[in-house]
């Protein structure tokens, strides 16, 4: 049972990989946004903002939050996918599969989260000639890829919930940019959280776009405050930062047990 399970994961994770990059315009279209992020938006920010703290890399900064902007936006455009294997029947003919249907919506965030980590490694790579300095140390890129995964995971859960709930293409593009986009602007990507209002910043405490980036920080970024104390008024970094990765943890197996619920209740109506 135990292989089965894990066989039919591993066949459906390579299906939704050949989905996400079976097209050139796909590929292009994965590899084009952290590059005009990395030699064009963070050079122009970074001399729009960066005086916001002389102490402060402002362009490792921004190139860090465009990886916490990009990251659920591919989340959100993925749920797209979800919809069409919905409508042209090919979700019907992995139901009648040998496998677990929990582990449909397990396969596609997988997926998801290895196409993003593949434009998170150019967009880094890309920061790095472009004069970006982070920290590359195995513990502070232990820190940087669990924040990433746990994002895409976080995000891909909403965005699978949402595509089965709405269930239309035309009525579920407005919510990319509202759901996968919005979040980053309150989760301190172009300054810290302690400058917006009173209540929009007790808001983004609860967002896993912040805990994210405040984690990517702290891994990426020697000798800087990462914003982490912003969140959770304490002392110790390291403490922390294990707060935030248990609460993107927490996030994630959220999201992920509503997609799964969701899944189950629609594909079985």
């Amino acid at each position: 049972m135990i292989q089965t399970a894990t066989f039919g994961l591993a066949t459906l994770y390579r299906r939704r990989i050949a989905v996400s990059t079976k097209t050139a315009s796909g590929m292009i279209g994965q590899v084009v946004p952290p590059l005009l992020w990395v030699l064009v938006l963070a050079p122009a920010l970074d001399t729009a903002l960066g005086s916001f703290n002389p102490q402060v890399d402002y362009y490792t900064y921004v190139a860090l939050a465009q990886v916490a902007f990009l990251i659920p936006f591919t989340s959100m455009f993925s749920g797209i996918n979800v919809i069409v294997d919905k409508d042209f029947g090919v979700l019907r003919e992995l139901l009648v599969a040998p496998v677990f249907r929990a582990a449909i919506p397990l396969a596609n965030a997988l997926g998801v989260m290895s196409v993003a980590l593949v434009q998170v490694a150019i967009l880094v790579g890309f920061g790095i000639l472009r004069g970006a300095e982070f920290d590359t140390s195995a513990a502070g890129v232990a820190w940087f890829l669990s924040a990433c995964c746990l994002l895409s995971l976080s995000t891909y859960g909403i965005a699978e919930t949402l595509a089965l709930i709405i269930g239309r293409q035309e009525a579920y593009g407005p919510m990319i940019p509202a759901v996968g986009v919005t979040p980053w602007f309150l989760a301190g990507s172009l300054f810290p959280i302690t400058l917006l209002p009173a209540g929009i910043e007790q808001v983004s405490l609860f967002l896993p776009w912040t805990h994210a980036l405040a984690l990517m920080r702290y891994g990426m970024m020697q000798d800087i405050d990462p914003g982490l104390a912003d969140i959770w008024g304490m002392d110790s970094n390291g403490t922390m930062a294990l707060l935030s990765l248990l609460a993107l943890v927490a996030y994630s197996a959220l999201t992920l047990f509503i997609a799964i619920r969701v899944f189950y209740r629609k594909s079985t109506s």
